[in-house]
């Protein structure tokens, strides 16, 4: 009898274990900048800007639902957002994306959730990225999701000013994706989008959405954040932010 209980015990912890282990996260992010076409013979020129975010269990199973992530990008680019037309959140709630004008749209992508056990395959969506309404005086980005399943998801995120040591910082919300009753929330696994090529005439000069200085092919900076996870997680990420376009110099 007792060596049934300490068997039972036993099997019990070693559940509870894998448990715990199932739930942390692990995600890389990848950033690459990549000059518009005549900036190479500029000082000054026109940035796209691509960003890849996977997130994965170190146990291969569920993964836990993402509730936060902040960017700090290195100093150098600006990003022209007061020249560009404006999305409100709350339109796109209501109408869709024709809540807001087109040209308000300054990138697009895809995405992936996890939505097991309710769906055993990746669930996809469709990202469209819009020039938001300021926040606190700062510039926003709407992540505008339209999944194949369920309704879509407008997720807002801050782009702050960095101070002395960074650029901006992107401050990111992710709301809750709920899925059935009783079961888990879905979760985040891929995001891949790229902004456009946005540009406006001011004055005689053309003003492109992100402007940075123009750098030899290959450069790369460490770009630091971190994301946060609805089991109470949070986790540093160091990455590298690499230009693509420039003139060769080696």
């Amino acid at each position: 009898m007792r060596k049934t209980m300490a068997v039972t015990i036993f099997a019990l912890a070693s559940l509870a274990g894998a448990s715990v282990a199932h739930a942390v996260p692990v995600q890389t992010v990848d950033f690459t900048a990549k000059y518009v076409r005549g900036a190479k013979s500029k000082d000054f020129g026109g940035i796209t800007l691509r960003t890849r975010l996977t997130i994965g269990d170190t146990a291969g199973g569920l993964r836990p639902a993402l509730t936060n992530t902040t960017l700090r990008f290195p100093k150098g680019a600006i990003v022209n957002a007061k020249y560009f037309k404006r999305c409100n959140p709350k339109n796109l709630e209501t109408k869709g994306l024709r809540g807001c004008a087109k040209a308000s749209q300054i990138g697009s992508g895809k995405a992936q959730a996890d939505a097991r056990p309710i769906v055993n395959d990746p669930v996809n969506a469709k990202i469209t990225l819009l020039n938001g309404l300021p926040r606190n005086g700062n510039p926003t980005i709407i992540i505008y999701a339209f999944p194949d399943l369920s309704s879509p998801l407008t997720i807002v995120g801050e782009l702050k000013r960095g101070g002395k040591n960074y650029g901006y910082v992107l401050d990111v919300d992710i709301p809750v994706i709920p899925t059935l009753p009783g079961q888990p929330n879905a979760a985040v696994s891929t995001f891949d989008a790229t902004t456009f090529d946005k540009k406006v005439r001011r004055r005689g000069r053309t003003i492109h959405y992100i402007e940075g200085p123009v750098l030899c092919n290959g450069t790369f900076f460490l770009l630091d954040g971190s994301f946060s996870y609805q089991n109470g997680i949070t986790n540093t990420v160091y990455e590298r932010f690499t230009l693509r376009g420039g003139p060769r110099c080696r």
